[in-house]
């Protein structure tokens, strides 16, 4: 039977004297050894939420419990058993590289020796060890971002709590960061990850929660949220602008076919008509530059809530 980690119920945060709910209602569990993304635009309540997770604030109404404990009632206890990332600034930007992750070693206990070693082993892996000695704030925002990543590796805590980690990354890094997330996750560690890239997410998590305006609007499975949502593929074709008519004409048999560009087209496709279509679109005569074929999505899961939250 899978552990709690986080149990939140009935989580409720007022601001500006009670005129503004944060947070309204929110009940879920965080199981131990899973990677769970809790989704949202920006402004969600996603962070709110987080920092009552970890102490930083106090819920108005209902309980968060780390491991079965009242967390406001245990906050060094909590802090000493999780690592956090948080999108705000980096407070130890005065320190060289090295030094940040060292530091940030010896307080979360580990000796000397340790401290050094996993600074050392932390700098490799980011690809950062030749800006051993930079100090942090003549670094780049995002080679920053990747340091204030490496003191939530450092420790090897059994939680971790990411708040949007891929920030500022270019695209190799944001792969790395990902990477290194599936990696501490096969050995077990549990994962929280904040984000509103809903793309990048979907490729590393196991469930979702999905908040807006501070509710939870849905909380479950990728594959059981993807259920939910029309189960036709996505066509999406590049075309030249001039074949773009041609091309509707020859596809319309099969669905509607939306001109969104101006050289563009989508159409949702029964999975039965997959094979005749792309016989269709790969006729040269039609001057098709790229297409591609998608199922369901996590982004077509928040797409429909979205629009579900609209018509309340």
């Amino acid at each position: 039977m899978l552990k709690p980690v986080y149990e939140l119920e009935n989580v409720t945060l007022y601001y500006k004297k009670g005129k503004f709910k944060a947070n309204d209602d929110i009940s879920l569990t965080i199981y131990q050894g899973e990677i769970i993304g809790i989704l949202g635009p920006n402004g969600a309540g996603k962070t709110t939420l987080i920092k009552q997770m970890i102490g930083q604030l106090a819920p108005t109404r209902g309980s968060v419990k780390f491991r079965g404990y009242e967390v406001s009632r245990h906050v060094k206890d909590v802090i000493q058993q999780i690592a956090y990332y948080s999108q705000e600034t980096f407070a130890l930007s005065f320190l060289k590289t090295k030094e940040a992750l060292y530091f940030t070693g010896r307080l979360k206990g580990l000796s000397k020796k340790e401290a050094k070693q996993q600074t050392d082993a932390i700098l490799q892996r980011l690809g950062m060890y030749e800006y051993r000695d930079k100090i942090l704030s003549k670094l780049s925002g995002g080679q920053r971002r990747l340091i204030s990543f490496g003191t939530t590796l450092i420790g090897q805590a059994s939680v971790m709590i990411l708040d949007e980690p891929t920030n500022e990354l270019d695209p190799l890094k944001r792969k790395l960061v990902w990477d290194i997330i599936r990696e501490l996750n096969q050995k077990g560690t549990t994962i929280i990850l904040v984000t509103h890239n809903i793309l990048e997410a979907e490729k590393v998590v196991h469930r979702v929660a999905v908040v807006d305006h501070g509710k939870l609007l849905a909380l479950d499975h990728i594959e059981n949220l993807k259920k939910r949502v029309d189960q036709r593929m996505r066509v999406e074709i590049y075309a030249q602008e001039a074949a773009v008519q041609k091309i509707r004409d020859r596809l319309k048999a099969f669905g509607n076919v939306e001109i969104v560009e101006d050289a563009k087209l989508t159409m949702a496709l029964e999975k039965s008509a997959v094979r005749t279509v792309i016989d269709i679109i790969q006729d040269e005569s039609l001057n098709i530059n790229q297409y591609s074929l998608l199922p369901p999505s996590l982004e077509d899961v928040y797409s429909m809530l979205q629009k579900q939250r609209g018509g309340e």
